[in-house]
Order: C-alpha cells, then structure tokens, then sequence
C-alpha cells in the first residue's frame, strides 16, 4: 500500500542541477510558528502517523523530501510571508515540497505548471498570465500569491484545511461529488469512505506529515528560511 502511494505521489518532471544530499539522520524541518501549526487545524490521525514514519524510515523517501527543501529553502522567507498577509498558516509555504518539489519549472501530468502546479485556467482565475510569451506560473511571487487567493477561498468555501488542500489537490468538484455523498462528512471520513480520489487521500495526510514535523524538529542552520 505504501509503494503504491509513494507511487502516486512521484516527484514531477523537472528542470535543474542535480539534487542535494543532506544528513540521513539531521532534523527534516526547521521550526515553524506554533500559531503556524494550529492554524491548519489538527494534526493527529493516524494517516498522518503514517507519512511521518515514512519520513523517518524511508531513506530514499526521505532524501527526496530533504532535497525539495534544500531547493526550497532561499524562496521560503517571501512565500511565508505572502500567506501571513493573506491572513493565510505560514506553514502552506511548504506545499512545493510535495507538489514540484520547489522545482520552479516543474511540469504536471494534466497541464501543472511551477512550484504551485496551477492549471492555466487556476492561474488566469487568480490574475496570472500565461500565454506563449509569458507564464507567471514560473515567477515566484506572482504565483505565490495567486495560490494564497486560491487556498484562502477553498478554506473559506469548505471550513476545513484538510477539505480545502484535497480541494487544491483534485479539484472543488471532485470535493463536491464527495460531500454530496456525506454533507457532514469531514476529510478523514471522506478518505476513510473512499469518496475522494486516492492521491487526495495521500497528499492531505503527507503534507500535514511534513508540517508536523516541521513543529517538531529543532531549528538547524537552515532554520532561518522557515
């Protein structure tokens, strides 16, 4: 089952150096702000326990999320403080992780482009340009703000992170499909149900996984960034 998310959730096609090998045993995270942490709502449950221990014990699961970071890590001081402007947990400055890696030019399966994986019709919503002369998508604030807009309306649409992150992840429809099966209905149970697609089920719990780590680990030489 693990191989089978892990697979799901296969880094995107990208463009730059080599990657870099960090400490296998070096605390994953910096720490994050706990106002931070509470403001993405609970972090207990056991899918999440799940992921942690991957990130604990999976060695190659593990590099490639240290790698992510270290690419991430000059950019994450603006990003952070774009989502603290929007009114928005600082901590979803680390979503690139799981979706482009922080590759700035990484490219989805169904049209995702940059550290965001907007779509282009996502990214025009939101005021971005991308034509054949020039994509936002690739610019990196531009594009931070525009998923802070599009994250801050998912939260304030389904009242919940973990609804609004599978609602970032899949798509609002696919959300509403689930949610007319069970209107009461959290994320967990959703998942639990089998009523949201499984690379939703996977990318909510994984996320939380690498922010709650973020809490938890001590402040390292990249700290500063976080």
């Amino acid at each position: 089952m693990l191989l089978g998310a892990l697979a799901a959730c296969a880094p995107l096609r990208h463009e730059g150096p080599p990657s870099v090998a960090l400490a296998p045993r070096a605390p994953l995270l910096p720490s994050a702000p706990p106002a931070a942490r509470r403001g993405l709502g609970s972090l207990q449950d056991p899918r999440i326990d799940v992921w942690e221990q991957r990130l604990h014990d999976d060695t190659e699961f593990r590099r490639h999320t240290e790698d992510s970071l270290a690419r991430g890590t000059r950019y994450l001081p603006g990003l952070r403080r774009i989502f603290e402007e929007n009114g928005l947990p600082p901590s979803l400055a680390l979503l690139p992780v799981i979706e482009s890696g922080f590759w700035p030019t990484a490219r989805g399966h169904s049209g995702e482009r940059g550290r965001w994986q907007l779509r282009r019709a996502t990214a025009r919503r939101f005021g971005l340009v991308v034509s054949a002369w020039r994509d936002d998508r690739i610019e990196p604030e531009r594009s931070t703000r525009a998923a802070a807009q599009y994250l801050r309306l998912l939260r304030n649409r389904y009242g919940d992170w973990a609804l609004a992150l599978a609602a970032y992840n899949a798509g609002e429809r696919r959300v509403d499909r689930a949610l007319a099966r069970e209107p009461s209905a959290t994320f967990w149970q959703l998942a639990e149900r089998g009523y949201l697609p499984r690379t939703s089920r996977e990318y909510v719990p994984r996320f939380l996984a690498v922010v709650r780590m973020a809490g938890e680990a001590e402040p390292t030489a990249i700290g500063s960034a976080l």
